[in-house]
């Protein structure tokens, strides 16, 4: 009497589980993150979507270990499912990893100025958010971990009265595109002057304040730019981006109004 042949054997389990959950992360992460930035929601929700999407990636991981335990030890079906699988968790990750990586990469500050000795005082009522842990470096740290990160964010000297170092001043942060929250022109050219702003983190689309301060100088006027974390954790990076890219449009706005 001939044998029947063996009956294949079924697909790993939680496969189409695991698949399902890392799907969900990767939405939810991608539309918190687009909806921050489209401000359809606060910093705190979009953090919230983070967060919901770090733990259903988690939980993507536990039923996949099951997937791998049956491709592995008794060779069932699946395997490149859970790789894809594997793959969509990574991306639901990605903002954890690319933090992870930012925050070796960079100071662990929460305010860059060019003046560290005496940086522009921050925006009136500004409060930063604590987080249970504190990553930061100590206080008496930052200005010399500035300094050694970011030698080229100093203090810019411009020819100009401060009147007309102001007007360039907000020509740039118009440029940048960055909201402004407060405005004061100086009275005189001897006076100073102040810009308050917002600009936004380039991945999560979190605010950060920007404080520009015009003040006279010898033969002319000093620019110190300062931007600011509004929670307290490391920048990565961030703080340092926005204070180079207005010194960088300064330059270019200055150019421009010497050609013309």
């Amino acid at each position: 009497m001939s044998r029947l042949p063996p009956l294949p054997l079924p697909p790993a389990r939680g496969a189409r589980t695991a698949r399902f959950f890392a799907s969900l992360a990767v939405m939810v992460m991608v539309v918190g993150i687009a909806s921050r930035h489209l401000d359809f929601i606060s910093s705190g929700s979009m953090y919230g979507a983070v967060g919901a999407g770090l733990l259903l990636g988690v939980l993507a991981i536990a039923i996949l270990a099951v997937t791998f335990r049956d491709i592995w030890r008794e060779g069932r079906r699946g395997a490149g499912s859970a790789f894809g699988t594997l793959l969509l968790i990574i991306v639901a990750f990605s903002p954890l990893i690319g933090a992870v990586v930012a925050y070796v990469a960079y100071p662990a500050l929460d305010s860059v100025s060019t003046d560290t000795d005496d940086p522009p005082a921050p925006p009136a009522g500004f409060s930063q958010v604590a987080l249970p842990i504190d990553l930061r470096a100590r206080p008496d740290e930052a200005a010399a971990l500035q300094d050694d990160a970011y030698p080229d964010l100093t203090t810019q000297a411009a020819d100009l009265s401060t009147v007309e170092a102001y007007a360039l001043a907000r020509q740039t942060v118009d440029d940048l595109g960055w909201p402004i929250r407060l405005a004061e022109e100086p009275d005189t050219e001897a006076a100073s002057g102040r810009i308050e702003a917002e600009a936004r983190s380039l991945v999560l689309g979190t605010q950060e304040d920007v404080v520009v301060r015009i003040r006279p100088g010898d033969g002319g006027s000093r620019i110190d730019i300062r931007s600011l974390s509004r929670v307290a954790m490391p920048d990565l990076g961030e703080n340092a981006r926005h204070v180079g890219d207005f010194i960088a449009r300064f330059a270019e706005v200055s150019r421009r109004q010497v050609n013309n």
